[in-house]
């Protein structure tokens, strides 16, 4: 019997499900690569504190209460009518280019941000009583966003493990400081120190190796910058980066383009000025070095047992893995929080849609 031979038909289906197959893979890759995760425990912390509600805030009717959200991030934001927010963005957008006096500056622009924001006196004052109850209800809100929930369970994590260490090494446990004082390869003191340091070290590999790909895409982009490379002679990707580190990074406009900063609803109505591109660069490169480091800390903690690692490599590459992550933290909570002061919290509109021209 002859060996059937495919039909046209046959290949042309066996194509068309290549082609969805290849189409959907792709179009998966593209969406996960184009995802904007937090970077770190201490970047996303940082940025958190920054923009977190305080004591004022708490106080002020306008800037408390049930006007408190939290974005998927994390960032603390207060409700405004959707209406009127487009309505100012609309005015601003039709406000003449040449115009040197701001719209923000102007009457129709405080009464257009007075309809939008709460009709609240901006002197006015709740108890202290109430204050914290406020505060106990952003917490709650905070805990409920993607972020806050994995900041809370990471967070207590690191510190039940890192605290359990401590104390391990400190020989406070009496109970597991045999034989020899604790200090013998089987005492149960030198077993669980082993366990909590892999414990440890698999919870900064989550973070270290979980998000290398945006890691190394955010140091792409930062080399596109500085190289020119790319649309606008690299422009385009500080316009990314940018977007992408909006919560503590503000990038300059160029001349004549000044007027694209006042399109840019805020609470306060003013604009915190452009932030000095060369912490962008720190930070970019603070976050990629920690997940070197972090390769060299599970080289030597998966490399060597327990008793044969050297307790140099271990000790120089947590160090350095904490400390490049930490200042990246704690750059991003200095640079959001001179942010908010200025612009004041981010405005949501009233139905839950971000306000992002």
């Amino acid at each position: 019997m002859a060996e059937r031979t495919p039909t046209n038909l046959d290949d042309n289906a066996a194509q068309s499900t290549v082609g969805r197959l290849r189409s959907a893979s792709v179009t998966a890759a593209t969406k996960v690569i184009n995802l904007n995760p937090q970077l770190g425990m201490w970047k996303a912390t940082g940025t958190a504190i920054a923009h977190a509600p305080n004591l004022t805030d708490l106080r002020k009717p306008a800037t408390g209460g049930d006007n408190i959200i939290f974005d998927e991030n994390g960032h603390s934001a207060r409700v405004a009518n959707a209406n009127e927010l487009e309505k100012q963005y609309v005015e601003r957008a039709q406000q003449d280019r040449v115009d040197t006096v701001s719209l923000d500056n102007s009457t129709d622009s405080k009464e257009v941000r007075q309809q939008a924001l709460p009709h609240v006196d901006p002197e006015a004052k709740v108890p202290w009583t109430t204050a914290l109850k406020h505060g106990l209800q952003a917490a709650g809100k905070f805990i409920l966003t993607p972020t806050g929930f994995f900041i809370t369970v990471y967070g207590l994590n690191v510190v039940a493990w890192g605290a359990m260490l401590f104390f391990l090494l400190l020989k406070a446990a009496p109970a597991m400081n045999h034989p020899d004082d604790g200090d013998a390869d089987s005492s149960p003191r030198k077993i669980w120190i082993e366990i909590d340091s892999q414990i440890l070290n698999a919870l900064f590999c989550l973070t270290g190796f979980g998000l290398a790909p945006w890691r190394f895409r955010d140091l792409y982009w930062c080399t596109c910058w500085r190289a020119g490379w790319g649309p606008e002679n690299g422009r385009s990707a500080l316009k990314k980066l940018a977007k992408r580190n909006n919560d503590w990074f503000r990038m300059g406009a160029r001349p004549g383009e000044e007027h694209l900063e006042d399109e840019r609803i805020t609470f306060s109505g003013k604009h915190a000025p452009p932030t000095k591109p060369w912490k962008l660069d720190l930070v970019v490169w603070l976050i990629v070095f920690n997940t070197l480091f972090q390769v060299g800390m599970a080289f030597f903690m998966w490399h060597w047992n327990r008793i044969e690692r050297p307790s140099w490599g271990t000790g120089t590459f947590i160090g350095l893995g904490c400390a490049s992550s930490m200042f990246a933290g704690i750059i991003s909570w200095w640079e959001g929080r001179k942010i908010k002061l200025i612009e004041g919290p981010k405005v949501v509109a009233s139905d839950d849609k971000q306000i992002d021209v």
